[in-house]
């Protein structure tokens, strides 16, 4: 299911948003619903309208006229050059995503059930095409019982201890990736089906199908459901490809994105924070590495002390681990500030000892560090800029992945930009 029409591709809740996700190929797709003052029926998420609206008011508290007079602005998230898209009623996106669509609805603010059971009552084949979702202690699901629609309640961890007094009352029950495999499973043992959210990682399915949850609820569609990775990064277009996602997410939310930087093709990370980034678009479960290109660069200042880097030939795509860098197993690349460049086995998110290490010039404010990372087997071929800096051999197991990080190590906030992202993979 597209999760706010998969909100890590395109402005969440939005009619590009639904539009897109069903062209991906997307099952399902989820709908949250808030009224406005005058009553017209709007696809947003939020109580407020500050998140995406940029407007620090309810959405409760304004009228249609205030709300349709403001765009869904994704750009701190998805990149600059994210087209800002109009706020979509309830009504229009029910045309535009058409009788075949199954839809997992749910009145965000609890207090306009009925009128959105009126809605899809109007609807061709209501029944079949919606499923009433809610939060599993609240109220509403047994208007949408008594209508004939089917009912999707899902638990925060704080509620899984209630689940026997509210399981029997859903046809579907929801539980959050985060949850342990215990809780996940305690839900699943129930005999109901089993719908997690939010999904974004092929390693996250595979973990939730080996659980026995049969459904996914994905803010990242098209990279789970696969297609022809990219063999290039798209930092110039100022928008993030599908599969691409910083470390944090969760915790942080939108201002965890890092800054796409179109005019030097880059990607700008700035945080005073350890942290990395998931190149998933140029991955594809089942195939191995064999060259990573990439240009790492300080432009504004060096940092006092720490380095930037790559983790490649990662075996996951999970984030979590040392530093963020994923929970992975590959081969870690590691420039310092002082020049000295480094490679290191990366085991289940922990980085190993060295097995290679030299030294390259110092890296300077504004200046570009261009490597290419050659892999055969279980060596490892490292050249900056025209000469060879690093070989290595590591343990075959090790090299085997698809997936690249970016990373920074430091916790002080001068920027890192990486560039002209090249892979090679077979």
């Amino acid at each position: 299911m597209g999760h706010r029409g998969s909100g890590d591709n395109w402005p969440e809740h939005t009619l590009a948003a639904y539009r897109n996700a069903k062209a991906a190929g997307a099952d399902a797709i989820e709908i949250s619903v808030c009224a406005t003052s005058d009553g017209v029926l709007v696809c947003h998420h939020d109580l407020s309208a500050q998140r995406v609206l940029g407007v620090d008011r309810k959405i409760g508290d304004m009228t249609w006229r205030e709300v349709s007079a403001l765009d869904v602005d994704a750009r701190s998230w998805l990149g600059v050059n994210t087209p800002l898209e109009p706020v979509t009623r309830l009504e229009d996106a029910l045309r535009e995503l058409g009788p075949e669509v199954l839809i997992f609805i749910e009145d965000k603010q609890g207090t306009n059930t009925m009128p959105i059971l009126d809605i899809l009552d109007a609807q061709a084949r209501p029944t079949e095409r919606f499923v009433w979702k809610q939060w599993a202690p609240a109220a509403q699901v047994r208007a949408a019982k008594e209508r004939g629609y089917r009912t999707w309640g899902y638990f925060d961890e704080e509620q899984l201890d209630r689940l026997d007094e509210f399981a029997a009352t859903f046809d579907i029950l929801g539980v959050p990736t985060g949850a342990s495999d215990e809780l996940i499973l305690q839900v699943v043992r129930t005999g109901l089906p089993v719908m997690c959210w939010e999904v974004r990682f092929h390693d996250q399915v595979e973990r939730l199908a080996g659980l026995g949850v049969t459904g996914m609820m994905c803010s990242n569609v098209p990279y789970l459901l696969g297609g022809r990775p990219a063999d290039r990064d798209a930092f110039a277009t100022g928008r993030r490809a599908a599969g691409d996602l910083p470390s944090a997410i969760d915790t942080l939310g939108w201002s965890s994105q890092p800054a796409f930087v179109p005019s030097r093709e880059s990607l700008r990370i700035q945080s005073a924070r350890a942290t990395s980034y998931l190149m998933g678009s140029l991955a594809a479960a089942g195939t191995g590495l064999r060259r990573l290109e990439a240009t790492i660069a300080w432009p504004d200042a060096i940092p006092p002390e720490g380095s930037a880097g790559v983790v490649f030939a990662l075996s996951g795509d999970a984030p979590g681990g040392q530093g963020e860098r994923g929970d992975a197993t590959g081969c870690q690349l590691t420039l310092d500030v002082d020049g000295t460049i480094e490679i290191a086995p990366y085991e289940r998110g922990v980085t190993g000892s060295p097995v290679s290490a030299g030294k390259v010039d110092a890296p300077t404010a504004g200046s570009a560090v261009r490597i290419r990372i050659d892999l055969d087997d279980d060596r490892v071929h490292v050249t900056v800029g025209d000469r060879t800096a690093l070989e290595a051999v590591l343990t075959g197991t090790t090299l085997r992945g698809a997936w690249v990080r970016l990373f920074k190590d430091y916790k002080t906030d001068q920027a890192v930009e990486f560039s002209g992202l090249r892979v090679v993979s077979g």
